[in-house]
């Protein structure tokens, strides 16, 4: 047996840890930029995980929705819903306590996420027209100048508290907002690898019917699912509150394509059944990494930040393409196919 394990081909490797790969070419990039800037790595890190925790924590929702083979891209719009709401709520006095704020975000987020699950689930509606029109409606609803006088969040609608709990306080040299990140993606993680409803989710997307066979309930997990996401994202849109200040209609639009970049870079499939949340760690890491490096290479333009992503992104999805049907092929010939 330990035989075969020190015989066993690279391939088999890069099957199992997909993130590998993107892990080689992080690491390549860091060293590239810190010969061109010296010192680059000591002095922007702390810039790079603030930069990439927010998308941090919408790759860990949106994993679990890849997963079963869906996909929401209403995320970036419950993001600016949840942050609206719970910081003009803030302003009107209704709210002081900062952990209500979070509480508060990520139920707004999950009773979105849920209402998303369950129109793809129980509709028979596909999930990605389900999560557009979710997000046109979501973002449609923040200006609500007749309820809240709602149309952006300022930092006066803020208690000094708030402002300062997301990157002024610390814990162990680290701001609380890495720390928010942190603790979601470990939970995350933990439910994925250990908890059997966690493990349900692989089971859906790499085969619903083989899954309902077993007694998989597949309409409540791919509910679930979305309803995680959903969660992720209404915590995301209060720590990008406590980041930046302020929050409006038209915030972190866009950005949803960084989230499933971050996923797809970090080996998720986009059919389902495949992905770690230590691919997404290095994805959301790798995709906040370019958008530090760039600037200091003495690039401004915002194009090449995006085209050298758009390489990337292919670059990883081909991989992954590759390694599925290698994959399925060793599979298949197992079986003496």
């Amino acid at each position: 047996m330990q035989g075969r394990k020190k015989g066993r081909p690279l391939y088999a490797l890069l099957i199992e840890h997909r993130e590998i790969p993107l892990l080689a070419v992080l690491v390549l990039l860091l060293t590239l930029v810190s010969i061109r800037v010296p010192g680059y790595l000591g002095n922007n890190y702390m810039n790079i995980l603030k930069g990439g925790s927010i998308n941090m924590v919408m790759a860990a929702g949106m994993l679990c929705v890849l997963l079963v083979g869906s996909i929401d891209i209403s995320v970036t719009a419950i993001l600016a819903f949840a942050g609206a709401l719970c910081g003009k709520l803030m302003g009107m006095g209704v709210i002081q306590s900062t952990w209500l704020m979070f509480v508060l975000g990520i139920g707004i987020g999950a009773v979105i996420g849920a209402l998303n699950g369950v129109l793809m689930s129980y509709g028979g509606v596909i999930s990605i027209i389900v999560t557009l029109g979710t997000s046109y409606i979501v973002r449609a609803l923040i200006p609500m100048d007749w309820l809240l006088g709602m149309n952006k969040v300022v930092p006066t609608d803020l208690t000094q508290g708030f402002k300062d709990s997301m990157v002024t306080n610390t814990f162990l040299g680290l701001p609380y907002l890495v720390w928010m990140a942190v603790v979601v993606t470990v939970v995350v993680g933990l439910f994925l690898k250990y908890a059997r409803t966690g493990r349900n989710l692989y089971a859906v997307g790499s085969n619903a019917e083989a899954a309902q066979v077993r007694g998989v309930p597949i309409n409540r997990i791919k509910v679930l699912a979305h309803t995680i996401c959903g969660a992720t994202a209404g915590l995301a849109g209060v720590m990008w509150l406590g980041y930046y200040w302020a929050i409006e209609k038209g915030s972190a639009t866009g950005n949803e394509m960084f989230t499933i970049a971050a996923c797809v870079l970090g080996g998720v499939s986009v059919t389902g059944g495949y992905g770690k949340i230590t691919g997404v760690v290095i994805g959301a890491v790798m995709i906040a990494t370019i958008d530090s490096a760039i600037p200091q290479l003495g690039i401004g333009n915002s194009m090449i930040t995006e085209f050298i992503k758009g390489i990337l992104l292919l670059f990883a999805i081909l991989l992954n393409v590759i390694l599925q049907r290698v994959a399925d092929k060793q599979a298949l010939a197992r079986r003496g196919i």
